[in-house]
């Protein structure tokens, strides 16, 4: 029994490559937390104008006009408080034993702090400008779901997604995020060219649509770019808003700051015409034939140092096309669900955007199942696989080779432009790894190794009844 044992403990363990799924933040297993009713006072305003800020509707915020210092009272004893903001802050909790802890650091707009020790009452300072949404109070115990305790953003990424606006990482990547980040555990980098502050509750659709999908390293939300609808009509308008040399060196930080094994970007036509998609997609474009060289932006060179990109695709890219059946991707942690479903369920948390006519679809001229491999140093995808981490080198995962794989020549050729779009790139082979020395879970080698598992366990089994 022994033997039957170990074989099946070798067919289900994952292959190298493959990560394990990020840990939540569990207390006290076997218990379930729950929210406890809060109430806020402030020695200088009344409490009917602090409402907003603890009626668990993030569609609604306290704005401090000064520096606002407040105290919070619980229902009941609590072991963890989640601060919901509008925009990044820095603040400062208080607790009864006088202790003070800094919130904000890390720049969350959704931070949750556990507790040692079981309190009743805590304080908090506030700097002015603060928008704060809601806070709540949890008892000791397993969080309920949508209680996000997030991670910082990736060290390295397997999967970097460059998403203009919040919701084009639903729409048009699919099933990317639940299937990569969700399912398999792949250490998944979210990056979004412009941020909503104009509009409070969408740092909190962007946040919660993340988080139903399984992403749990934190975003990047960079407060450089506003988006507006002055960059919508064109290419040419978007550049000249945002400034299209700070949109370059702004992509070329993220290649360097992230090193993405695989990313992906959006239409070069910017799916309806969107100036602010097309400008992304160009900028990355043109990033990916420069970030390697440490002259260029040098500031970030020194700071991340130079790490190889290995592949690139592109929504809707009419060459090196892969088709991803997100439809049929089963997903055991979503619970049997489709990697299109969580798609679905992940663009449906941005409630404000719903009036629109786009939606996730697997057909249509948005189809989320287009792709097209417009950069690679690994060789050209094989017909009919669509996996984008095929041929992907994991080398650099073993403890026993620590040196990252070796540096390629930029596989991105000159880039023209046209007002077609889909000629701006031409990309070439390397051929430099045809296969990386590990393979994740769907890779046909997986299939084949768990095949013959099984077939030894089956004898074992015959072979331990004969004994019998």
């Amino acid at each position: 029994m022994a033997s039957l044992t170990v074989l099946l403990t070798l067919a289900l363990s994952p292959l190298p490559g493959a990560l394990t799924a990020h840990a939540e933040i569990i207390s006290e297993i076997g218990e379930k937390a729950k929210s406890v009713g809060v109430s806020v006072s402030c020695d200088t305003l009344p409490a009917y104008k602090l409402e907003e800020a603890i009626d668990q509707n993030e569609y609604t915020y306290y704005k401090a006009k000064k520096n606002l210092h407040l105290r919070f009272t619980v229902s009941e004893p609590v072991k963890g408080l989640y601060f919901l903001f509008e925009r990044p802050c820095r603040w400062t909790l208080t607790l009864p034993d006088g202790s003070v802890r800094q919130g904000g650091e890390n720049g969350y707009l959704h931070e949750y702090i556990a507790l040692n020790r079981e309190i009743t009452e805590f304080e908090a300072d506030l700097p002015a400008e603060t928008r704060l949404t809601d806070v709540y109070a949890f008892t000791g115990g397993e969080l309920p779901d949508w209680v996000q305790v997030w991670q910082p953003p990736c060290e390295r990424a397997d999967l970097m997604i460059m998403s203009t606006h919040a919701d084009d990482e639903h729409l048009w990547f699919g099933g990317a995020m639940p299937y990569y980040a969700g399912e398999l555990g792949y250490q998944v980098q979210v990056v979004y060219l412009t941020h909503h502050y104009k509009e409070s509750y969408r740092g909190h659709e962007l946040l919660n649509g993340l988080w139903t999908v399984g992403i749990r390293n934190y975003p990047v939300i960079t407060e450089k770019f506003l988006d507006d609808k002055a960059t919508k009509p064109s290419l040419s308008a978007a550049a000249d808003y945002f400034g299209y040399d700070s949109v370059l060196e702004f992509q070329v930080e993220m290649l360097r700051r992230f090193s993405p094994r695989v990313i992906l970007g959006q239409d070069i036509n910017g799916e309806y015409g969107h100036g602010a998609h097309k400008l992304n997609v160009k900028t990355l474009l043109e990033a990916l034939k420069i970030y390697e060289d440490p002259a260029v932006y040098p500031k970030s060179a020194e700071k991340y140092g130079i790490h190889p990109v290995q592949k690139c695709y592109l929504h809707l890219w009419n060459r090196n096309k892969i088709t991803v059946q997100w439809s049929s991707k089963k997903l055991e942690r979503f619970g049997g669900r489709s990697a299109l479903q969580m798609a679905v369920e992940g663009f449906n948390c941005h409630k404000s955007q719903l009036r629109w006519k786009n939606r996730v679809k697997e057909h249509g001229e948005y189809d989320c199942r287009q792709f097209g491999l417009v950069y690679t140093t690994v060789g050209d995808d094989t017909a009919g696989v669509n996996d984008m981490f095929e041929h992907v080198d994991w080398s650099d995962r073993k403890e026993s080779e620590p040196s990252q794989p070796e540096m390629a020549e930029s596989a991105v050729s000159p880039i023209e432009f046209p007002p077609d779009g889909d000629k701006a790139v031409s990309q070439r082979k390397t051929g430099i790894k045809m296969f990386g020395k590990e393979i994740s879970r769907n890779d046909l080698a997986f299939g084949a190794l768990a095949a013959v598992a099984v077939v030894f366990a089956m004898a074992a089994v015959i072979c331990l009844k004969r004994r019998g």
